[in-house]
C-alpha cells in the first residue's frame, strides 16, 4: 500500500509561525526571554547581535533593567519636586546658562529631527533641561554639567518618558559617566583618552604610531566621541546611536573606548597613508563617513578588540602612570555594578546612589572651573575644544578668549571645520 501523500498538507500552525518569523523577530522573542529570565549574559550577547534591542518599546525595558532601574521607579514622577524651588538666580548661574544654551542647540543632531514640528522640539528641549537640571540638584556637590551631557540624556528621551529618562540617566551619571560629570577635564576625560592611546598602542601599533608622529597621541579629535558616546557625532539615530548604547549599556564601562579603537582600525588606510602633522591628521579623522557606518560591523569588530583585549587586563597592565592618573573613584574599577553582583543587596538598598564609586569614595574631585564669556571651560578644555572641534560656540569662544593670532585662528577654522550652531 502506499504510503499517504503529504504533498499540500498544511503544516501545524506553531511550526508555520517558527519558519515565517524573520531574523528581527526571533531577534525580539530573544531579547524578551532574556529579559524575563533577568539574564545579564544572554542580554549582553544579544546586545552585540544584529538588531540589538530592536525597539525603542523593547529597549525601554532593557535599559531599564541593565541600568538596575525598578521599572516601577521608571513611572515615579517626584523628581519633578527638585525643580520645584528652581529660582531665578540658579537658571541665571553659569552653569545652568550653558545648559540652556546647549538644550537650544540641541534636537537637530539625528536623521529623526529632520521634519520635527517646532512645538516638538520645543517640548522635547524643555524635558531635556528638565532632567538634566534634575539629576544635578539631586547631587549638589558631587555632579557637575559638562557640554554633551545632553546629547546623552536626549537618546533617553528618545527611547522613554521624561521620567523613566530622569531615572535611567541619573544612574547613568553615577555608574558610567562619573569621570565626566565629576572631575575637570584634565582629570577625568584626558586619562580616558590615554587609555584609549594605550589600548591603540595593544591592538594596532602601527596606528598608534602614526598618530604619535602626527603630534595627535593624546587623541583630542576622539574628545566628542567619548564625551557624547558618540551621540554627537553619529547621525542616525536608531540604527546607529541606539545600537551603539544597548552595547555600552551592557558591557564593561570601559567598551566605549573599544568602539573608538575599532572606528580608528576601520579607517586605519586613512591614518597610515595621511601626512604626519597634527591639522592634516585631525583634518583626516575629522572627515571620516560616520553616516555610512554599519552598527552591527562596528559592534563586531568592538567586542573582537574586547575579547583580544579584555577591559581587566588593559587595566591590570596598564603604565602606572596612566593608572595613577585614573580617578581612584572611576567606573572603570567598579565593575561590575552592585545591582548585577547581589540582586538581594540592591533591593533592600533604599538608594543605590549611595553605592555608586563617587559616594563610597569620599571626595567628588569637583573642582571649580572656570568661566570665559559664560562658557565653563577648565584648565585644559580650550583646548580639546579648540582641537576636538565638538562644538562650535566653544570653539569660536575659545579662539576668541585666547586672543590667537588672525592668521593661525583663520587655520584652524579651516582645519577643524565647526558645525554651524542650529537655531
Amino acid at each position: 500500500m502506499a504510503p499517504h501523500s503529504t504533498k499540500g498538507r498544511r503544516r501545524p500552525q506553531h511550526a508555520q509561525g517558527r519558519t515565517s518569523q524573520t531574523p528581527e523577530q526571533e531577534q525580539v522573542r530573544a531579547v524578551q526571554a532574556a529579559l524575563a529570565a533577568r539574564d545579564f549574559a544572554a542580554l549582553q550577547e544579544l546586545a552585540f547581535s544584529r538588531f540589538g534591542f530592536c525597539s525603542c518599546e523593547l529597549r525601554r525595558a532593557v535599559w531599564q533593567f541593565l541600568l538596575g532601574v525598578n521599572p516601577e521607579k521608571g513611572i515615579d514622577s517626584s523628581w519633578r519636586k527638585l525643580l520645584a524651588d528652581v529660582d531665578q538666580d540658579v537658571l541665571d548661574g553659569k552653569e545652568a546658562r550653558v545648559m540652556q544654551a546647549d538644550v537650544q542647540r540641541s534636537v537637530y543632531t539625528w536623521d529623526v529631527h529632520s521634519g520635527i514640528r517646532k512645538s516638538a522640539r520645543s517640548q522635547k528641549r524643555e524635558q531635556l533641561l528638565d532632567v538634566m537640571l534634575a539629576i544635578l540638584r539631586q547631587h549638589p556637590g558631587k555632579l557637575s554639567y559638562f557640554q554633551g551631557f545632553h546629547d546623552i540624556a536626549l537618546v533617553f528621551l528618545e527611547v522613554g518618558t521624561p521620567s523613566q529618562a530622569f531615572h535611567m540617566v541619573e544612574r547613568l551619571a553615577l555608574f558610567h559617566l562619573s569621570d565626566q560629570l565629576c572631575c575637570p577635564f584634565d582629570k577625568g576625560l584626558i586619562p580616558l583618552l590615554g587609555l584609549l592611546f594605550c589600548l591603540l598602542e595593544r591592538v594596532d601599533a602601527a596606528v598608534a604610531t602614526a598618530l604619535r608622529e602626527a603630534d595627535c597621541a593624546e587623541l583630542h579629535f576622539a574628545v566628542p566621541w567619548v564625551l557624547t558616546w558618540f551621540a554627537h557625532s553619529l547621525p542616525r539615530l536608531h540604527e546607529q546611536v541606539m545600537r551603539l548604547f544597548d552595547c555600552l549599556l551592557a558591557s564593561h564601562p570601559a567598551m566605549l573606548l573599544y568602539f573608538a579603537a575599532a572606528l580608528l582600525l576601520h579607517h586605519r588606510d586613512t591614518i597610515l597613508t595621511t601626512e604626519r602633522e597634527m591639522p592634516e591628521m585631525v583634518s583626516a579623522l575629522q572627515k571620516l563617513p560616520l553616516g555610512s557606518l554599519d552598527a552591527d560591523e562596528w559592534a563586531s569588530k568592538a567586542r573582537q578588540l574586547a575579547k583580544q583585549v579584555p577591559p581587566e587586563e588593559l587595566l591590570r597592565r596598564l603604565p602606572p602612570a596612566v593608572r595613577l592618573a585614573l580617578p581612584s573613584t572611576s567606573p572603570l574599577f567598579h565593575f561590575p555594578h552592585p545591582w548585577m553582583v547581589s540582586a538581594g543587596k540592591a533591593s533592600a538598598e533604599k538608594d543605590l546612589s549611595a553605592l555608586a564609586p563617587i559616594y563610597r569614595g569620599g571626595s567628588s574631585g569637583l573642582a571649580v572651573r572656570r568661566s570665559y564669556g559664560g562658557a565653563l571651560l577648565d584648565n585644559r578644555s580650550w583646548g580639546l575644544l579648540l582641537v576636538g572641534g565638538l562644538f562650535s560656540s566653544g570653539f569660536g569662544l575659545a579662539l576668541r578668549t585666547l586672543c590667537l593670532p588672525g592668521t593661525l585662528t583663520g587655520s584652524l577654522w579651516r582645519w577643524l571645520g565647526p558645525r554651524k550652531a542650529k537655531k
